[in-house]
């Protein structure tokens, strides 16, 4: 759990506007494939090729194209609405203010584009396609983002995530946990915790 010493723990718009910057930040560490500090086409395909392969998905296969259209149709609008000064890449700070912009509170440009792209890399962390998300299946899917999670951690966020507690996670459980993490100021909200602890 995300806590915040007594002497901060107030409303505001600086305490919320710092921990959907942090949530941010690390989230433009995932999707910038090279490491060259910008986001640019090559790292958005790069991180679905990187998915695909790490959750034994073909790349020839439906659900894999689903997820490469929908990281597709991601990039145009993040290259629309991010990239201020046209030049093909997305650095840090454009990045969070565009995202904040598009996506914070959740709206239309998240049903847009965001959560389609969501949806489709959630379907092949269902490997075995049986419509649930497996505690296995789901620590797969947080190596193969690069999250460095212990096994306990791993477990302890999967019980959070887990709404009804019936020890498997449905798509849409694990899409409000993103949406939390890419939209919420909530402190306590499971989702802070997709990538593990700040």
């Amino acid at each position: 759990m995300i806590t915040t010493p007594p002497a901060v723990a107030v409303k505001g718009t600086a305490m919320t506007d710092d921990l959907l910057d942090r949530k941010l930040e690390r989230a433009f560490t995932h999707l910038d494939a090279d490491g060259s500090g910008v986001i640019d086409a090559d790292d958005i395909f790069a991180l679905g090729s990187r998915l695909l392969s790490a959750l034994g998905e073909p790349d020839t296969s439906p659900k894999a194209d689903l997820v490469m259209v929908g990281l597709a149709d991601f990039w145009q609008d993040l290259f629309t609405e991010l990239d201020m000064d046209r030049d093909g890449k997305v650095t840090p700070e454009e990045y969070k203010l565009g995202m904040t912009r598009l996506y914070a509170q959740g709206g239309p440009a998240y049903d847009r584009s965001f959560r389609p792209m969501m949806r489709a890399i959630l379907t092949i962390v269902d490997t075995d396609d049986d419509g649930r998300i497996s505690p296995q299946e789901f620590h797969k899917a947080q190596e193969a983002f690069g999250t460095e999670l212990s096994p306990a951690h791993t477990e302890a966020l999967f019980e959070r995530i887990d709404a009804d507690g019936d020890g498997t996670l449905t798509v849409d459980e694990l899409l409000h946990a993103v949406r939390e993490y890419y939209t919420g100021t909530d402190e306590d909200a499971p989702g802070n915790l997709l990538f593990g602890e700040f």
